[in-house]
């Protein structure tokens, strides 16, 4: 809960350094002529950020239900501080790829992923970031509870997750960011980007609703 200035400084912080992450992830992704292979090194951001225990916004907001259930309002406010955060690192790996041989290429290819996502129907991206939000909640949540009992099983959760939502064209709100900053798609790319986070967070929010109205219904037959 973000409860003093300290502790939201420390949640902002937190959330940039998972940008920055996924930022690498987006760089190595856009670095290889083998989506295959993109794919899978991108998830290199995403078990960076749960090994560490940073926040990312699509791995927090699967959470965000089960929160207001128990009446903690705060954690829409934490929620926008990480996506905040999630914004600022990206683009800091954004402005940091800039400088080196390698920015103008993938300045070139964001431009291309930018204008299409931009062009899309709003629909669209939001329902393509609704299947991102579900995959992001499994890996995110098998990560967290089994790890320590089968480290081997919550990797894989997340690297196939993470080449799922990728290979499938779905909408990853954060990845988005950093594409944005690298295409120079802001602020045309704001409308998009806010339907696509919608839409991560309705997905991350769909298995827990799911598993809580059939915990009530099982309720019910007992009686």
């Amino acid at each position: 809960m973000v409860k003093t200035l300290k502790e939201s400084v420390r949640t902002l912080l937190l959330a940039a350094l998972a940008g920055f992450c996924i930022g690498i992830g987006g760089i190595v992704y856009l670095m290889q002529e083998n989506k295959l292979a993109g794919a899978f090194l991108f998830a290199v951001g995403l078990l960076t950020i749960l090994i560490f225990k940073f926040n990312l916004f699509t791995g927090m907001v699967g959470y965000l239900g089960e929160q207001l259930l128990a009446k903690k309002w705060s954690y829409l406010l934490t929620l926008l501080l990480v996506w905040l955060g999630n914004l600022l690192g990206t683009g800091l790996a954004a402005l940091l790829v800039r400088l080196t041989r390698i920015g103008d290429g993938l300045a070139a290819k964001c431009a291309l992923l930018s204008a299409t996502k931009t062009a899309d129907r709003w629909y669209s991206l939001l329902l393509l970031g609704v299947f991102c939000g579900i995959l992001m909640y499994i890996a995110v949540d098998t990560f967290k509870k089994r790890i320590g009992e089968k480290d081997f099983l919550c990797c894989l959760a997340v690297l196939m997750g993470v080449m799922v939502f990728i290979l499938a064209g779905f909408e990853h709100s954060i990845a988005d960011m950093f594409y944005f900053w690298m295409g120079d798609a802001f602020p045309k790319a704001i409308p998009a980007l806010l339907w696509i986070t919608l839409g991560n967070a309705i997905g991350g929010n769909l298995i827990p609703a799911g598993l809580l109205l059939a915990k009530s219904l099982a309720s019910e037959e007992g009686k």
